[in-house]
C-alpha cells in the first residue's frame, strides 16, 4: 500500500469515527508512525486531506452500489435490501461529529459531499426504482423524477446536524424510519 492510501485509510477510519475537527494532523503523524513533512508532501492541508477522504467514500459507495444493482441473483426486492443494508451500516459507521464537522466547519466540502450524493441517487436509486417499476413492485403512474425528489429530500433527515439533534436519533436510526416513510406511507392499509 502506497503512503498515500495508507494516509487516507487511516484518515477515513479516524475521521469517520471522531470528526476531523478533532483529529489534528499530529495525531495522524503519530498514528501512521511517518514524518509531518511525508504527510504534507501527500496533502497540503487537512482540508485537501478531508476532501480525499471523501472522494475515497464516494468511489466506495458507487461501487457498492453498481455491484448490487449489477446482481443478476437479486430481485428488486433484494437489491432494495442490500442498498438499505449497506446504507444502514455506513451511517452506523459514520458519526454525527463527522457530517456536523463538514456541514459547519468546511461548507464548501459539504456542498462537495451533497452534490456527489444527489449524483449518486440520481443515477443509482433512479436505476433501482427503475428496475422496481419492471418488476411491477413501484407504481409507474408516478412521475420517477418526482420519486427522486422525495427520497432525497427524506434522505438529507440523517445526514444533517440540526435533524439529528431535534429528532434526538442516531443517524442509522433516522435513515430506517424515512425508509420506512418513503417506501410504506404513512396511512394504515
Amino acid at each position: 500500500m502506497s503512503v498515500k492510501d495508507r494516509i487516507l485509510k487511516v484518515a477515513k477510519q479516524k475521521f469517520l469515527k471522531n470528526g476531523f475537527y478533532k483529529v489534528s494532523m499530529d495525531s495522524l503523524v503519530r498514528e501512521l508512525r511517518t514524518s509531518k513533512s511525508s504527510l504534507y508532501n501527500h496533502f497540503s492541508s487537512k482540508e485537501e486531506l478531508v476532501k480525499e477522504v471523501i472522494d475515497v467514500l464516494n468511489s466506495e459507495i458507487n461501487t457498492r452500489l453498481h455491484e448490487i444493482l449489477n446482481d443478476d441473483k437479486l430481485s428488486f426486492k433484494g437489491k432494495l435490501i442490500s442498498i438499505s443494508e449497506f446504507t444502514k451500516n455506513l451511517l452506523s459507521n459514520t458519526s454525527e461529529e463527522f457530517l456536523k464537522d463538514l456541514e459547519i466547519n468546511t461548507p464548501e466540502i459539504w456542498e462537495y459531499y451533497q452534490k456527489s450524493r444527489i449524483d449518486r441517487i440520481n443515477k443509482y436509486y433512479r436505476r433501482l426504482f427503475e428496475i422496481g417499476m419492471n418488476e411491477g413492485k413501484i407504481r409507474d403512474d408516478i412521475n420517477i423524477d418526482i420519486m427522486l425528489a422525495v427520497y432525497l429530500n427524506l434522505m438529507e433527515l440523517p445526514l444533517k446536524a440540526e435533524y439529528i439533534e431535534f429528532l434526538d436519533m442516531k443517524n442509522q436510526n433516522i435513515y430506517e424510519e424515512t425508509t420506512e416513510v418513503f417506501l410504506n406511507g404513512i396511512l394504515t392499509k
